[in-house]
């Protein structure tokens, strides 16, 4: 099963490819969707979608699974980013792909082993359950930061269909 994770965004959506596999993970590929915050909001999602399509068009997932927005403290924020999902579900549902959404806590309790964990706690439980796979000279430190919540949405996924 091949699982694409999308941590949503509008300046940046990260997102990681994971193969699940009887003898465990496999990580394909990972990275960014980034817009400029200079550009139209129209322009914006336009961008994120002809992005996402290539993404799907390129390597074909199972399965897409997202983190769903649970909270926010500024209410433009979660308006943007819901729009930004809206968009994503859209270009998911156009290629035919079975979506599975997440809470933030499900994922970090599956992931990290504690629903409120911090960010800083699912990326060492992301780089401790894929080891060396998420190590890349192709991408800077940061990008991994970026996209490691979007690994641990894929992983998330493939614990809740294995049963772990």
């Amino acid at each position: 099963m091949l699982v694409l994770g999308i941590d949503p965004g509008t300046a940046t959506t990260g997102w990681g490819l994971i193969e699940s596999l009887d003898s465990g993970f496999t990580v394909r590929k990972w990275g960014l969707i980034e817009t400029s915050k200079e550009q139209l909001d129209e322009i914006r999602l336009q961008s994120i979608h002809r992005q996402m399509l290539i993404l799907l068009d390129e390597h074909k997932p199972d399965v897409f699974a997202i983190e769903k927005v649970f909270f926010a403290t500024n209410a433009k924020t979660a308006i943007q980013v819901g729009q930004a999902i809206g968009v994503m579900l859209l270009s998911a549902a156009a290629k035919k792909i079975l979506v599975k959404q997440y809470a933030p806590g499900t994922i970090k309790k599956m992931v990290a082993g504690n629903g409120r964990a911090d960010k800083k706690i699912v990326q060492q439980a992301v780089r401790k359950i894929l080891g060396n796979q998420v190590k890349s000279e192709a991408h800077k430190k940061t990008h991994f930061d970026n996209a490691a919540d979007a690994l641990a949405i894929a992983l998330c996924h493939v614990m809740m269909e294995n049963g772990k």
